[in-house]
């Protein structure tokens, strides 16, 4: 059954709003009665929303429901606001508050001639109670799914979105005909890649007409809606799902699925806020590409808990909470205990899934969730963080870098002690690029991570990992923050490592017989793996997997004489002039000859934004976190494809954060086998974490 969609504008909603506070004024605050709490029997709350015309306050009843025996209904995905500013919504004998941007949802959804019902988040839990909070987060993948279709409020109608949604449509119906990249699908649409066309508008001082709605649509997928963590899993559910702006109404796999073309948009014309997981999610739900072997998830907690790390949630522990209705974690013993998926063994993962899958379905009752990630809303936020990162440290395979490489401290958090230096606080947005989240080095990723034998249930603020501590910071720079339209400062950065001027670099000899200047070109854009990003390999399983990979050396060799390219363009000097060339200075030139500089600045902005450069004690070169400083140790972390930044204290370590080194041998597993093996200066040690 499909519901008939209201097409009333909003009108007089301020007014209303003052109305609704008038009217309202003494009301006694609405009581809740208690939902069943029977496993065998599920219950729910549904509002029914009274009719009235456009000049009638809001008025609704709430009624509580067995899932099982529940009316036809709609429910509502929409963004909660700011705690601040409540209207009054009159339900039953009492009053709700609500936000300013529910209240103009309930106006839009309104009929005037009948009540309709609408499950609301916000409203048909009863938020003050923790213990149903929690209740109803575990059955709200399954009140979304038995909804008769949802209903996505992306707010009031702006200037251009009608030509934005048509837009939509017209690509989406493209992308079902042609099978290129996305830009093959602009440049077949207007005749050339849109984004080049944005670019040469913006450079001439002009936007035209015809990429007005272009620009619309890439700002549509700017509302709070497309950030907030709870829509993910509120769409993912859905039998149907429509979009509805104002009195507009348009089916929501017609946006989301053209995700990947206002993201080409706005990262190369507006300002950058990536949509990869909307594309994921489009992909896996509309485009029968599905990212897991697990029916209902979208992939394994890890990586879901990466791709949505800028997202919102007004309850930060919710960032963790929403992921367990699409994870594969959420979905019993296969997720939560077999390996994640990988294209190099996909076949033996899912053999072993489907063993574990049958196993479990012998075992009668309804499937539990490993007790770290039990939704718990009486638990504090860091302990709710702190869990979920011990549930994956615990998890096969052991690795570390992925769990651990997600930290990134500011001044504040480094130095809360009752914040574990281990744990990633997921609730602040992602302020740099995660190199470790990228599988190319091998630091010590051979080894699995030993972090079980001494993780203590009675202590679990603390983190016992085997590793070893190879050198220690002397000198930083500042922190490197270089916009898309600002100039990399090369000179200055060098500077404040190094006190010769920086074409001495090119004679000056670093590890292995690189020289120094050029080696100082390759952090900036973390060697290899700069390489790698700039090139396009998006796929993290489709990396090459050994140092000398024939093109992985093509494409460092490429990225270094893009290198050469900009330092001459950086110093204002002609690869052709040579007339007053130092024999160093001439084979910079030369190398410059065969490079592009906006190609190497772009992969230097890319891999360095965000982050700090540093030199150890030992003359090698890094790239790492931004709160380290001089007496920072650097180690390796069994388990971990790239080496760590640790501060010492007097009896434990905190962890500051991941890093890239110019150390092929350290980068490459070199060290690590040498230290196993007990060969050199360097030994093996428990470190303690906290």
């Amino acid at each position: 059954m499909r519901l008939p969609a209201t097409t009333r504008p909003i009108r007089h909603i301020f007014a209303l709003s003052r109305i609704n506070k008038y009217v309202r004024t003494g009301m006694e605050e609405y009581q809740y009665s208690p939902l069943l709490d029977n496993a065998n029997n599920k219950s729910f709350r549904l509002l029914s929303l009274l009719p009235g015309d456009d000049e009638a306050p809001l008025c609704c009843r709430l009624q509580n429901f067995a899932l099982d025996h529940a009316p036809p209904y709609e429910a509502l995905s929409y963004v909660w606001g700011q705690r601040d500013g409540r209207t009054a919504l009159g339900c039953n004998s009492g009053v709700l508050h609500i936000k300013h941007n529910l209240e103009q949802a309930l106006f839009a959804l309104r009929y005037p001639d009948r009540p309709r019902f609408l499950w609301v988040d916000a409203v048909c839990i009863n938020q003050k109670d923790y213990d149903e909070r929690a209740r109803q987060v575990r059955i709200m993948r399954e009140i979304y799914t038995r909804a008769e279709r949802v209903v996505v409020w992306l707010g009031p109608r702006s200037r251009n979105v009608d030509h934005a949604l048509h837009l939509a449509k017209r690509l989406g119906h493209m992308s079902t005909l042609l099978e290129p990249s996305p830009e093959d699908h602009f440049a077949s649409f207007w005749g050339q890649s849109v984004v080049k066309a944005l670019a040469a508008e913006e450079r001439a001082g002009r936007v035209p007409e015809t990429l007005f709605a272009a620009t619309e649509l890439a700002e549509l997928f700017d509302r709070d809606w497309f950030s907030r963590i709870w829509c993910v899993q509120e769409v993912f559910a859905s039998k149907e799902a429509v979009i509805k702006i104002e009195d507009i109404e348009a089916p929501f796999s017609e946006l989301v699925s053209v995700a990947q073309y206002a993201m080409l948009i706005r990262e190369r014309y507006l300002p950058s806020q990536p949509l990869e997981f909307w594309g994921v999610v489009a992909n896996h739900k509309y485009g029968g590409r599905p990212f897991s072997s697990i029916e209902g998830s979208v992939g394994n907690l890890e990586k879901v808990l990466i791709s949505t790390r800028n997202f919102h949630a007004t309850d930060p522990r919710d960032k963790i909470f929403a992921l367990m209705g699409f994870a594969d974690e959420s979905k019993g013993a296969v997720g939560a205990y077999t390996p994640p998926e990988s294209n190099s063994d996909a076949t033996g993962t899912i053999l072993i899934r489907r063993l574990v899958g049958f196993i479990a379905s012998q075992v009668p009752g309804e499937p539990q969730q490993p007790r770290l990630l039990k939704i718990d809303y009486h638990k504090g936020l860091m302990e709710v963080y702190r869990d979920t990162t011990r549930f994956l440290l615990r998890k096969a395979p052991r690795v570390a870098d992925v769990r651990l490489g997600q930290v990134q401290h500011t001044e504040e958090t480094i130095s809360n002690s009752h914040w574990p230096s281990w744990v990633p606080d997921w609730s602040r947005p992602k302020n740099t690029s995660f190199p470790a989240a990228m599988p190319l080095f091998t630091a010590d990723s051979k080894w699995l991570l030993q972090s079980d034998k001494r993780m203590s249930s009675a202590e679990p603020n603390k983190l016992y990992v085997e590793g070893y501590c190879l050198d220690h910071i002397v000198k930083i720079s500042d922190r490197i923050e270089v916009e898309v339209n600002e100039r990399l400062e090369l000179e200055f950065l060098w500077s404040q490592l190094f006190d010769c001027p920086m074409l001495e670099g090119y004679k000056i000899g670093y590890f292995y017989g690189e020289p120094l200047l050029q080696a100082f070109l390759a952090v900036l854009m973390m060697g290899e793996l700069g390489c790698v990003l700039y090139d396009g390999f998006l796929n993290p399983e489709a990396l090459p997997s050994k140092r000398s990979d024939p093109k992985l050396q093509r494409l460092y060799q490429r990225a270094m004489c893009d290198g050469a390219a900009f330092i001459l363009r950086s110093l204002g000097l002609d690869y052709q002039d040579g007339s007053m060339d130092t024999s160093g200075m001439s084979d910079l030139r030369q190398q410059a000859r065969c490079g592009v500089a906006e190609h190497y600045e772009r992969a230097a902005k890319t891999g360095s934004f965000g982050r700090r450069l540093f030199l150890t004690a030992a003359g090698r070169i890094g790239l790492g976190p931004i709160v380290y400083k001089p007496g920072d140790v650097v180690s390796v972390i069994y388990g971990g494809r790239m080496p760590f930044i640790l501060r010492p204290t007097a009896n434990h370590y905190r962890l500051i954060g991941d890093a890239y080194i110019r150390d092929a041998e350290l980068m490459w597993g070199g060290i690590s086998e040498k230290v196993r093996k007990g060969r050199g200066t360097v030994r093996q040690q428990t470190l303690e974490i906290r």
